[in-house]
């Protein structure tokens, strides 16, 4: 879905042609608004927005510096002008200047629907030729350093390098990174409907990702990339000392936040996909890379787990290696890692792959079954603990004497009793997650409720909750089905109408109470929902 902003020192122009626009069938996710160039300049710093329509004639910076700002910052952004001036030399420095469009106020619906499809149309045709498969089958041809990749892994697994070696190694691979610069790492993973494609087209799939990713992030990072163990695209970037100058560090943070947001809004534009995405602090180069991977693999399973497309920023996390014995028990992926990114189905089928080896190849072997027990019970004591609970805090008091390896005669019970420890782990952790994120959700929704006279914005919400905004965004759609936005529309229109039944206030006095200040927009978004004007409606409810 695509991002648009719009910007006009008039409030009612900027309500006007929002609410003109059919969200869906452009395939408009959000609508930003601005009423002076300095908040729409903060919005373009948080979001990715693919096209800002913008008033020539405002105080202080015009919309014509406006667009040359925003094509400095962000070439792929679309512009559309508006102005009540229909001079030549507007309309020619325009053009030139690489407006998509050129529209006189006041503008007609249908000429402002054309505009901005159009515009819209051209962002997507340049994503659309980025991904393509041609071009992807290119990338994969010509980008597969598999040295490069290797090298990248031991630095994520804490593999100490001497100096002078590391050195020699980065010159050698042409890899733009130096020891004790300051990096971070972004891990992102595929989500629905990747996960189910077969090998060939999902190894197709993550070049596409990886594509994606670096032509984002490169606007002001070198970029490094690679597929770790757990089928994650890890990805370590050194930002651009030139554009960081003069930036803040909560500032160098938030870009790589909107950065990671545009990664995933592509990924869902144009491959009809979602991943998920954490982004590690910045640390000295090779060292941190290591405890960003940790802390990383760990966001995902305490924050993250089964849920679909959110991107979140977390701290640091130490996390232990596991030891290495049987093949199936031990070989990539493992179980500790499984566990640790929140895969309890990937985590089940390890689990029946190591028992089927175990019963085929090893079948009077107790040490071999020992080995399972512990290593199968060390990993989720671990993730217990991780979790903040104990393993016995999993099962009945009954049945805790009963869990050590003598207590099981055959395979066949010990396999039972470990997939059902795990299964009940799996159960109890889930709904404390489901019941953190209830107790979120309702806290959103009370502070809407508790604002609903007050334009609410989304980071409002979020500076309320004390998370980041797309995070908010994201669970909650995934939670609810209902997007915020839509959520807010839903009971201020619940509430007008409430109020056209059961008072005698005025329908801009209503609107007033449901944070419509302009009265004319208040029934446009009330025909849109119920399918007649706010009069109407109370004609037809009086009693």
């Amino acid at each position: 879905m695509y991002e648009i902003l719009i910007v006009d020192d008039e409030r009612s122009v900027v309500e006007g042609v929002a609410a003109t626009l059919p969200c869906e069938d452009l395939k408009i996710g959000t609508i930003h608004k601005a009423f002076s160039v300095t908040d729409a300049l903060a919005i373009m710093r948080r979001h990715p927005v693919d096209l800002v329509i913008t008033d020539i004639r405002m105080p202080g910076i015009s919309g014509l510096e406006l667009m040359d700002k925003v094509h400095e910052t962000s070439p792929s952004t679309q512009c559309i002008l508006l102005t009540g001036h229909a001079e030549f030399e507007y309309a020619k420095r325009a053009i030139t200047g690489g407006a998509s469009d050129y529209l006189l106020k006041p503008v007609n619906d249908d000429d402002l629907i054309q505009a901005v499809d159009k515009a819209l149309g051209t962002v997507r045709r340049e994503w659309e030729e980025l991904i393509s498969r041609d071009n992807t089958l290119k990338t994969m041809r010509e980008n597969l350093p598999l040295l490069r990749r290797d090298l990248l892994i031991e630095l994520l697994q804490g593999h100490t390098i001497p100096a002078d070696a590391l050195t020699d190694k980065l010159s050698q691979l042409m890899l733009p990174f130096s020891r004790n610069e300051s990096a971070s790492l972004l891990l992102i993973r595929l989500e629905e409907p990747f996960v189910h494609y077969d090998y060939k087209d999902r190894t197709l799939l993550e070049y596409a990702v990886s594509n994606v990713a670096e032509e984002v992030l490169r606007e002001c990072c070198q970029v490094w990339l690679c597929k770790e163990a757990h089928g994650y695209l890890a990805v370590a970037v050194k930002r651009d000392q030139a554009q960081l100058q003069g930036m803040t560090a909560a500032a160098a943070r938030e870009q790589l936040e909107r950065l990671g947001e545009l990664i995933q809004r592509q990924v869902e534009n144009y491959l009809k996909g979602a991943v998920s995405i954490v982004i590690g602090e910045e640390g000295p180069f090779p060292e941190h890379l290591a405890v960003s991977y940790n802390s990383a693999l760990a966001a995902f399973r305490k924050h993250i787990g089964t849920g679909k497309g959110y991107l979140l920023s977390l701290g640091e996390h130490q996390e232990k290696a596991a030891v290495q014995t049987l093949r199936q028990l031990y070989e990539p992926p493992m179980l500790l890692d499984l566990l640790e990114a929140g895969r309890w189905d990937a985590f089940e089928g390890k689990l029946a792959l190591i028992f089927k080896e175990l019963e085929l190849e090893f079948g009077d072997s107790a040490e071999h079954a020992f080995e399972t027990f512990c290593a199968v019970t060390g990993a989720l004591t671990f993730i217990a603990h991780k979790s903040g609970f104990g393993l016995f805090d999993f099962l009945d008091p009954s049945e805790r004497e009963t869990l050590t390896f003598e207590s099981f005669e055959t395979y066949g019970q010990l396999r039972d009793g470990l997939f059902r420890l795990a299964a009940r782990m799996r159960l109890s952790l889930e709904r404390e997650a489901a019941d953190s994120h209830s107790k979120l959700i309702a806290k959103v929704q009370r502070f809407i409720e508790e604002h609903l006279d007050k334009p609410i914005s989304l980071q409002m919400i979020a500076e309320r909750v004390h998370l980041h905004p797309v995070y908010i965004s994201q669970m909650y759609k995934s939670v609810t089905g209902e997007g915020l936005t839509d959520y807010m529309l839903r009971i201020r229109m619940e509430k007008s109408a409430y109020l056209l039944k059961t008072s005698n206030l005025k329908i801009y006095e209503i609107g007033n109470k449901c944070s419509y200040q302009n009265a004319p927009y208040f029934i446009k978004q009330f025909k849109k929902v119920y399918g007649m004007t706010p009069q109407e409606y109370r004609d037809q409810h009086s009693i």
